[in-house]
C-alpha cells in the first residue's frame, strides 16, 4: 500500500521542498481510502497514510484535488502535509477529545487541534489547498456568555470563568476543574506544542473555531505566503505566536475577527508561573483586513514579549494597527521591539499602546503599588508610518505607578478625527511627526517626563485647538517644529508651566500666539471604545 504511492508525477517531488525530499515515499490519501467527493469522513484514511509516513521514517501525505471532509489530523515528525491545488479538507464542528494545552494564556484541558501535535519536529503544512471550519457552528456548539449590567461575560462559559478564579488563588488548579471548563473550550485550526523546526506556507484557510494558526512553546518556525480568511469569526486570531522563539512569518494575507497577527507569553498567575516569553521573531511583508489588531502585542504580557521586528505592513479597516497592550495586574511586559515601514487605512487606532486592556469577563481594577504582576512596556520604536482615516491617530496609555518608558515615535503622517494623546510616559521622543485631526489639539500629552518633541507639527491648524497642549510635562523639549499657516496657538500649557518647558529653534512666525497658558481640560471627552470593551477614562 505504502509505495501504490510513486505511481504520482515526479513533479509533486519537485513542489515539495526540492530534491532533498525526492527520496521520500509519497503517501496518497486516496490510497488509504480518502473519498474525494466528501461522501464519507476521511479521518481514518488520512490516519492511516500518517502512520504509513512514520512507519516509513518520514514522507509525504498527499491530498490531491477533491472536497474531503474529516475529523482532527494528528501530525507526527518527519512528515509532509502537502494539500494540492483544488483540495479542501473540511472540519465539521464536533465535540473533540482533549489534551494538554494554553487557552487564551491559560494552561488547560483544550480541545485537540484540527490539524497539530506535541513534540514534533521537522514538519510541513504546504500547498496550495483549502482548510476550511465554520466558525459559526462552532460558536452555536460552544457560545460564550456576554457580560450585562455588572456581569461581565466571559469569553467561554462558567466553567472556565471559575477556572481562571481559582487559578488566582493557586496555580495550577485542581484537576477536576480543568476537566469542567474544557468542554466550553473550542480548538485551535493548526496547532503546534513544544514542536521544532515548523514550516506552514502556501495554504488557504477559511473559517476556524478559534486561534487559525497558534504556536506553543515552540522554536525555529516559519510561516509564509498563507492566506487567511476568517473575518468576522469569533476569536479567530490569524497568527498567535505563544510563548514561542525564532519565528518568522512573511508574505502573509489576513482578514479576520480577531487579532491578524499576534504575540503573546502567559497570562495572570499562571502566566509567571510558566513563566516562558516570546521573542525572537520577524513579521515582514504582510496585508491585514478587518482585524482588531493588524500586528498585536499582549495582551497575554506575563512571560514577556521582546525582540520582535514587524515591517512592510499594510492595514485596511483594521480596529488598530500597532497594538501592545496589557493589562494592569497581567505582569511580564514588552521590551526591545520594532515597527517599521507601515501603511494603514480607514482604521479605528493607528498606534495604540495601554496597559488598561480588559479581556472579557475581567474587571478593571485601580491604582496599586508596583509588585510582580505591574507589566513593564519599554524600548519601544514606531517609525515610518502613513495613517489615514483613524478615528486616533496615536493613543499612548501608561500607568501612572509604571509609565511606558523610551517608547520613539519617528517620520510618522497621520490624520484622524483626533490626533495623539499620550500620557503616564517616561522618555517619549516624538521625530518628524505630522498629524492633522479633525477635532482637538494634534499632540495631547500630559503626566510624562523627559519628554521630547522634535520636528512635529499640523498641516491642518484648528482654529479652537492648539496644536501641542502639555499638562504636568516638567522638562519637555520642543525641538525643531513648525507652525503652518493659520496656526492659531501653537503650544498650551497649564498655569504656571510654560517656565517648565524647552524651546529650542522651532519656526513659529506662522503662529499668532506662540505659546500660551491656559486652564483648558482637554482630556475631558473620552473616545468610544473600539472593540466590545468598557470605555477606560483615566481623567
Amino acid at each position: 500500500m505504502a509505495f501504490r504511492c510513486l505511481r504520482l508525477l515526479p513533479a509533486l517531488l519537485i513542489l515539495v521542498n526540492g530534491c532533498a525530499w525526492g527520496a521520500a515515499p509519497v503517501f496518497n490519501i486516496v490510497d488509504y481510502g480518502a473519498r474525494p467527493d466528501g461522501s464519507a469522513s476521511s479521518t481514518d484514511a488520512i490516519r492511516a497514510a500518517i502512520q504509513a509516513a512514520k512507519a516509513a521514517g518520514g514522507g509525504t501525505v498527499f491530498v490531491p484535488a477533491g472536497n474531503y471532509t474529516t475529523g482532527p489530523i494528528e501530525l507526527v515528525s518527519n512528515l509532509i502535509l502537502y494539500i494540492d491545488a483544488g483540495a479542501t479538507l473540511r472540519f465539521p464542528a464536533a465535540k473533540l477529545p482533549f489534551t494538554a494545552g494554553r487557552q487564551q494564556g491559560v494552561e488547560a484541558l483544550t480541545p485537540v487541534p484540527l490539524i497539530g501535535g506535541r513534540n514534533l519536529e521537522n514538519v510541513t503544512i504546504t500547498g496550495r489547498g483549502v482548510l476550511s471550519s465554520d466558525n459559526a457552528e462552532w460558536m452555536r456548539m460552544m457560545p460564550r456568555e456576554k457580560g450585562s449590567g455588572a456581569d461581565a461575560g466571559s469569553a467561554n462559559g462558567p466553567n472556565w470563568e471559575r477556572l481562571l478564579q481559582l487559578l488566582e488563588v493557586k496555580t495550577p488548579a485542581a484537576e477536576e476543574d480543568y476537566r469542567k471548563a474544557a468542554p466550553e473550550l473550542r480548538p485551535s485550526f493548526v496547532h503546534t506544542m513544544d514542536s521544532h523546526n515548523i514550516l506552514i506556507e502556501g495554504v488557504r484557510f477559511v473559517g476556524s473555531p478559534m486561534w487559525t494558526i497558534h504556536l506553543l512553546y515552540s522554536d525555529d518556525v516559519v510561516i509564509r505566503d498563507v492566506t487567511i480568511e476568517t473575518y468576522p469569526g469569533v476569536h479567530t486570531d490569524g497568527i498567535a505566536v505563544d510563548s514561542s522563539r525564532n519565528v518568522r512569518i512573511s508574505g502573509c494575507s489576513i482578514d479576520t475577527g480577531d487579532d491578524g497577527i499576534v504575540i503573546k507569553s502567559g497570562k495572570d498567575a499562571d502566566g509567571l508561573r510558566v513563566n516562558r516569553p516570546s521573542e525572537d521573531i520577524i513579521i515582514t511583508g504582510c496585508n491585514v483586513r478587518h482585524a482588531h489588531g493588524a500586528v498585536t502585542l499582549g495582551s497575554e504580557t506575563s512571560g514577556w514579549i521582546r525582540r520582535v521586528v514587524a515591517s512592510n505592513i499594510t492595514c485596511q479597516g483594521t480596529q488598530m494597527g500597532v497594538r501592545i497592550k496589557s493589562s494592569r495586574s497581567r505582569g511580564g511586559g514588552v521590551e526591545d521591539v520594532r515597527f517599521d515601514n507601515w501603511t494603514m487605512n480607514d482604521v479605528g487606532q493607528g498606534i495604540n499602546v495601554t496597559n488598561y486592556y480588559l479581556m472579557e469577563g475581567e474587571v478593571r481594577g485601580g491604582q496599586a503599588p508596583v509588585f510582580n504582576r505591574t507589566p513593564v512596556f519599554r524600548n519601544i520604536a514606531i517609525s515610518n508610518m502613513t495613517i489615514r482615516g483613524a478615528r486616533v491617530a496615536i493613543d499612548i496609555e501608561g500607568l501612572p505607578e509604571m509609565p511606558i518608558s523610551g517608547l520613539r515615535i519617528g517620520n510618522v503622517i497621520a490624520s484622524g478625527k483626533s490626533g495623539l494623546k499620550a500620557y503616564n510616559t517616561v522618555a517619549l521622543q516624538l521625530d518628524d511627526v505630522e498629524v492633522n485631526a479633525a477635532g482637538g489639539p494634534a499632540f495631547l500629552v500630559r503626566d510624562s517626563k523627559d519628554l521630547l518633541l522634535d520636528g512635529v507639527s499640523t498641516r491642518e491648524p484648528l482654529a479652537g485647538a492648539p496644536v501641542i497642549r502639555l499638562d504636568r510635562c516638567p522638562g519637555a523639549i520642543v525641538r525643531a517644529s513648525r507652525a503652518f499657516a493659520g496656526t492659531g496657538t501653537f503650544l498650551s500649557a497649564g498655569l504656571g508651566e510654560l517656565k517648565k518647558l524647552v524651546f529650542v529653534g522651532n519656526i513659529l512666525i506662522n503662529a499668532r500666539r506662540p505659546a500660551v497658558e491656559a486652564k483648558a481640560d482637554y482630556w475631558r471627552e473620552t473616545e468610544p471604545a473600539t472593540e466590545a470593551e468598557p470605555v477606560v477614562r483615566h481623567r
